[in-house]
């Protein structure tokens, strides 16, 4: 297989996982290299290149915030790292 090719199998699993076990809604945005996705109440992206997903309220904050913002922040930072840490199993079971 050419890395072209396994990188589109990479793309392609990852993206099943999301939509199956997070039910993500995932929408190509035309950039190329990041897709648009929406988990429940988080928006951000995910990168082609190394399938990372980054929300957009997990941000860091600075300044003055209501705390219900900071805790929708902190919420968002930690849900971040779940899913990217589902992701990086996804991946790791691919290259075995």
């Amino acid at each position: 297989m050419t890395k072209t090719e396994l990188q589109k199998q990479r793309v392609k699993a990852v993206l099943e996982f999301l939509t199956d076990q997070f039910d993500a809604q995932i929408d190509d945005n035309g950039d190329g290299g990041r897709l648009d996705i929406t988990i429940g109440e988080f928006n951000g992206q995910i990168m082609r290149r190394d399938l990372q997903v980054a929300f957009w309220d997990a941000i860091r904050l600075v300044g003055q915030f209501t705390p219900s913002k900071w805790q929708h922040h902190l919420k968002a930072v930690e849900f971040e790292k779940q899913v990217n840490a589902e992701i990086n199993k996804v991946l790791g079971n691919l290259n075995t």
